[in-house]
C-alpha cells in the first residue's frame, strides 16, 4: 500500500515542474540526443548528407519541444482535472514514454521493440518521482539553462549567416563593369531537373509542352543537340557551374563539391555581382553539396513548422506508418504547407529577393533550380489545364506515380507507361508556364532588357527507351539530351538554331565572354557564342569531344539491377558524328549520332567501324584524363551485385537524384 505521505507529495505539486515544464524538458533533450544521433551516423556510422536545413543545430531541440507540448498539453490537463485517476507522476511518465520513442525510432530497431522499450523507461520515470517527489529538481535546475543555450544557438545561426554574407559582399569589387555588347548584364540561369528535350514541342514533340519555351527560343538562340556531362544532378551542376567534368570534380553521390575549382558563382561575385541561388531539389542542390559556393543569398531547404516538425523521430515514423497504411507519402501530408517547392515558389522567392534588393544596386547572378519534372510527376496544380492524356483517377494510379522510383518496373503494362508519360508530359507543361510567368512579371519590371538568361537542364529521364526508367542509370540519349536556350537582347541574335552538339560544361565559359570578362575566365572549354557568331568553328572549341560520365550508385537502381551502371562506372563520348559508350564491365557500344537518335543499332561490334572506335578510344582517353587521382569517398562494397542495389533504400530513393 502507498504511503500517505507519498501520495499527497505526488499530488501536491508544491513549487515542482509542472506537466508542461517537463514536456519543454524532455522534448529538448529528447531533441539534443536524436540530434547526436544525426551526427554520429551522417559523419561516422553511415557517411551521407544530412537532408535538413543548415539550422539543423537548434531546429531538432525545438522540433522534440513542439512534439512533446501535444500529449503534455493533454496529459497536464487531465492530470489537473481527475487528478485520482492521472497522478503528475503518471503523466510524466507518459510523456518519457513519447521522447523515448523520438529518440528510439532513430535506432534501426522494429517498431513494437521501440513501443516496450518506451514504456518501460516511461513506467520507471513515473515510479521513481512517485517515490521521490524530489528527484525532478534536475528540470527545475537545467531547464532555464537548457532554453537559453537553445536561443544562444539560434542566433549564432542565423547571425553567421548574415555575417558571412555580409563578409563575401564586403570582399568583391564594388561594380561589375557592363557587357561588352552594351546590353546585358544581369545572369539569371533556370536548371529544369530532369527535363529531357525529347519531350518538349521545342524540339518536335508531337504534344504541346512548351509553348512559353519556343516563344523565348523565337527571341534567342535554340541549341538543338546540348549535351549533359551526368545523368544525374549534383555533378550535372557542378560541371554547368565550373566548366569541368564529373570525373576532375570532388562530386559523388556521398561527397560535395572541393574548393578546387571555381564557381561561377564565386568569379562573378568577386565581381561586384549579387549571386542568389534558389533550390527546390534539396537533395543534391544543397548546402550540403557545395553547389552553394559563391552565392551570397541561398535557398535551399525550408525553416518551416513542417520541416522542423518532421526533425521528430517519432513524427517520422508516424507519418510512414500513414504512408505505408494509406498509399499517401510526405509529400501528400501537407502538415499546415508543402513539403516539396514547386516552380511557382521558386519564382516568388526569387522575386522577392528581386525587389528587396536596393534601388540601382550592383548586377547579380540567379540559379533556379525547379524539380517538378522529376518522379513522381505529380503537378501541384492538378486542375490547370493541361494535355489531357490519361490521368490518375484511383488509388492504384497515384501509388503507381508516388513509388515509381522502387516500383518492379517488369511487369508495367501499356496502360502503366501511358499514365507515367502523360503525367511526365503535364509537369513539363506545367514547368513551361511557370517559366512564361516568370519571363511576364521580369518584362514587367523591366529586367530582361539588362539579362542574359540561359534555360537547360540538368539531365534527361528514360521513359522505356532501352527498357530503362528513371535517370543516374545510363548514358543514353534519353539522359543526357536536354534542352539549352540562350536569351540576351541586344547580345544575341534571335530565333537562331544551332545544330552542332555542344556541351553544357561551357555554360560558365559562355557566360563570362557574353559578360566581356573572357580575359579573366578561369573556366576551361569555350564560349558557345562561337557556335551563333556564323564564323567557322575552331579546333578544340565545344563541337570536339563531349564527355559524359556516371559512376557507380550506392542508392537503389530504378530498373532493378537491370541499369548498365550497375555494371560500374561508366564514359561517354560525342565525336564526329558517333556516339561511343564505355560501360563498367568493359562492354562498348557505337551509335550514327545524327541519324540513330533511338539509339537502337549498336555498330560497335563492325568491322568496317573498327577505325573509328581506335579513334574514339584515343579519344575518350585523353579527354577523360585516365591518369588524374582517383577521389576518395565512400563507395558501395564490391559485394554489392546489381540485385542487392536493386533492394537498398535510403532517403536518396524517396527525394530523387
Amino acid at each position: 500500500m502507498d504511503q500517505p505521505g507519498l501520495e499527497c507529495a505526488d499530488r501536491k505539486w508544491d513549487g515542482s515542474p509542472s506537466v508542461l515544464a517537463w514536456a519543454v524538458w524532455l522534448g529538448l533533450v529528447a531533441g539534443i540526443l536524436e540530434l547526436v544521433a544525426l551526427i554520429l551516423k551522417c559523419n561516422y556510422l553511415d557517411p551521407r548528407n544530412y537532408n535538413v536545413s543548415r539550422h539543423f543545430p537548434w531546429m531538432y531541440p525545438v522540433s522534440g519541444v513542439l512534439v512533446l507540448l501535444g500529449p503534455g498539453l493533454v496529459l497536464a490537463v487531465a492530470a489537473w482535472a481527475w487528478p485520482r485517476w492521472l497522478s503528475k507522476s503518471a503523466a510524466v511518465g507518459g510523456l518519457v514514454f513519447f521522447a523515448s520513442l523520438s529518440v528510439l525510432f532513430r535506432a534501426p530497431i522494429y517498431t513494437v521493440a521501440c513501443l516496450v522499450l518506451a514504456a518501460g523507461g516511461g513506467l520507471q520515470i513515473a515510479r521513481l518521482i512517485r517515490a521521490r517527489p524530489g528527484s525532478d529538481r534536475l528540470v527545475r535546475w537545467t531547464l532555464g539553462p537548457l532554453v537559453g543555450l537553445l536561443v544562444v544557438t539560434i542566433a549564432l545561426s542565423y547571425g553567421r549567416s548574415t555575417w558571412l554574407q555580409r563578409q563575401a559582399l564586403a570582399t568583391a569589387q564594388p561594380t561589375a563593369p557592363r557587357a561588352r555588347t552594351g546590353g546585358a548584364k544581369n545572369v539569371v540561369l533556370i536548371v529544369l531537373d530532369t527535363v529531357r528535350a525529347q519531350s518538349l514541342s521545342l524540339y518536335g514533340y508531337g504534344r504541346k509542352t512548351s509553348p512559353n519555351l519556343e516563344r523565348i527560343a523565337a527571341e534567342g538562340v535554340r541549341f538543338d543537340q546540348a549535351l549533359a556531362t551526368a545523368p544525374w544532378t549534383a555533378p550535372s551542376h557542378a560541371g554547368m557551374f565550373t566548366g569541368q567534368l564529373p570525373g576532375q570534380l570532388s562530386i559523388g553521390w556521398s561527397r560535395p563539391l572541393d574548393g578546387t575549382y571555381t564557381t561561377l558563382a564565386e568569379f562573378l561575385g568577386a565581381r561586384g555581382y549579387r549571386t542568389a541561388g534558389f533550390v527546390a531539389n534539396t537533395t543534391y542542390c544543397s548546402y550540403e553539396t557545395g553547389l552553394d559556393r559563391g552565392f551570397h543569398h541561398y535557398e535551399d531547404y525550408d525553416v518551416s513548422l513542417p520541416n522542423i516538425l518532421l526533425c521528430s523521430g517519432l513524427m517520422q515514423r508516424t507519418l510512414n506508418f500513414v504512408r505505408n497504411a494509406t498509399g499517401l507519402g510526405l509529400d501528400d501530408i501537407k502538415l499546415g504547407g508543402g513539403h516539396r517547392k514547386d516552380a511557382a515558389r521558386i519564382n516568388r522567392d526569387f522575386l522577392g529577393w528581386l525587389a528587396s534588393r536596393p534601388a540601382h544596386d550592383s548586377p547579380y547572378f540567379a540559379f533556379l533550380n525547379y524539380y517538378d519534372a522529376h518522379h513522381p510527376y505529380l503537378t501541384p496544380e492538378p486542375d490547370q489545364e493541361r494535355p489531357r492524356g490519361r490521368q490518375p483517377r484511383s488509388s492504384a494510379d497515384f501509388n503507381l506515380l508516388r513509388k515509381w522510383w522502387d516500383l518492379d518496373k517488369k511487369g508495367l503494362t501499356s496502360t502503366d507507361l501511358e499514365l507515367v508519360r502523360d503525367s511526365y508530359d503535364r509537369c513539363l507543361t506545367y514547368l513551361d508556364d511557370q517559366i512564361g510567368r516568370l519571363f511576364k512579371e521580369l518584362t514587367k519590371r523591366g529586367e530582361l532588357e539588362d539579362t542574359i538568361v540561359i534555360v537547360t537542364a540538368d539531365h534527361g529521364e528514360h521513359l522505356g527507351e532501352q527498357r530503362l526508367y528513371g535517370h543516374g542509370c545510363s548514358l543514353y540519349r534519353p539522359e543526357l539530351h536536354v534542352p539549352l536556350l540562350v536569351f540576351a537582347p541586344g547580345a544575341v541574335p534571335t530565333g537562331q538554331v544551332v545544330t552542332a552538339p555542344v556541351s553544357l560544361r561551357d555554360l560558365p565559359a559562355t557566360v563570362v565572354d557574353l559578360l566581356g570578362l573572357a580575359n579573366e575566365s578561369p573556366f576551361p572549354g569555350r564560349s558557345l557564342a562561337v557556335a551563333w557568331s556564323g564564323g567557322p568553328v575552331p579546333a578544340g572549341s565545344f563541337a570536339d569531344s563531349l564527355l559524359s560520365e556516371v559512376e557507380l550508385p550506392p542508392e537503389a537502381d530504378p530498373n532493378g539491377g537491370r541499369s548498365p551502371v550497375c555494371r560500374g562506372p561508366m564514359l561517354s563520348l560525342v565525336a564526329d558524328g558517333w556516339h561511343y559508350i564505355r560501360n563498367g564491365d568493359g562492354r562498348e557500344e557505337l551509335y550514327d549520332f545524327e541519324h540513330d537518335t533511338a539509339e537502337t543499332n549498336d555498330l560497335a561490334g563492325s568491322a568496317d567501324k573498327a577505325e573509328v572506335m581506335r579513334t574514339l578510344r584515343a579519344r575518350i582517353a585523353e579527354g577523360s584524363d585516365p591518369g588524374r587521382p582517383v577521389v576518395e569517398g565512400p563507395v558501395p562494397k564490391a559485394a554489392d551485385s546489381p540485385a542487392r542495389l536493386a533492394t537498398r533504400r535510403s532517403s536518396t530513393t524517396t527525394k530523387g537524384l
